[in-house]
């Protein structure tokens, strides 16, 4: 399965590795059992109230389970709780996090492609399609990707200043959190690429970073410069 080449807000490429069927699998079975734990749970409540209440019971049972999926990825940034077990989420192909309009389309296909179908339109599409997208995906302009199993300093905006440190541009405090995480990514993962795509990526990305400044791109070397302009943003957001 090939790697999905997202462009950012911010026109930077950056690879995401599609989830593959396994994890979407496991990520399933898990949410399966969860959903079924809970219908379980909600029998008692189902045959033990009183007949006339009975379907407002089960509606308020039945809905929660039939959109899990729906709402657990619009509220933990595109996970349920079978995605998060095995590091996979749901993501725009523009890079960014997924919108209500977006989860819903996914949603309404998987009724068709899973439920309906017991998932064997979403496998065989998922397949055929290479970069981690069933046929929900491909409507909604999303795809499953993997994530990091570990988080250190360097996955966070944090970054390691000196006392006493002044800020060489104050006009990072234009940015915000998504602009340094941008940054970051591309100078963890510069090194994955060749030498003249990993300088046009770096070169894309100061440009625009000073375009929100409100600044003239300067004559330091690019990769320099987004080092800076983390430890800046750090100093003046601290």
């Amino acid at each position: 399965m090939k790697n999905l080449n997202i462009e950012t807000s911010q026109h930077v490429q950056i690879d995401y590795e599609p989830a593959g069927i396994g994890p979407r699998v496991g990520a399933f079975v898990i949410d399966s059992f969860l959903i079924g734990l809970f219908l379980i749970f909600s029998i008692p409540f189902v045959f033990g109230g009183a007949s006339g209440q009975r379907w407002v019971i089960i509606l308020f049972f039945v809905l929660p389970a039939m959109s899990y999926h729906l709402l657990f990825e619009l509220f933990f940034n595109g996970q349920s709780i079978g995605k998060k077990a095995v590091n996979i989420r749901v993501i725009k192909t523009d890079g960014t996090p997924g919108t209500l309009g977006s989860y819903l389309l996914r949603w309404i296909f998987r009724l068709f492609e899973i439920t309906v179908t017991s998932g064997l339109i979403a496998f065989f599409s998922i397949i055929i399609n290479g970069e981690g997208q069933r046929l929900g995906d491909m409507a909604a302009g999303t795809a499953v990707v993997k994530t990091k199993n570990n988080t250190g300093l360097n996955d966070t905006l944090y970054a390691d200043i000196q006392e006493g440190y002044t800020p060489k541009y104050p006009q990072a405090a234009a940015l915000d959190d998504s602009d340094i995480s941008v940054v970051k990514e591309v100078l963890r993962d510069g090194y994955k690429y060749d030498r003249g795509t990993q300088r046009n990526i770096l070169l894309k990305t100061r440009n625009a970073v000073c375009k929100k400044m409100g600044m003239e791109a300067d004559d330091q070397n690019p990769k320099a410069f987004l080092e800076t302009i983390v430890k800046d943003y750090n100093v003046v957001h601290g």
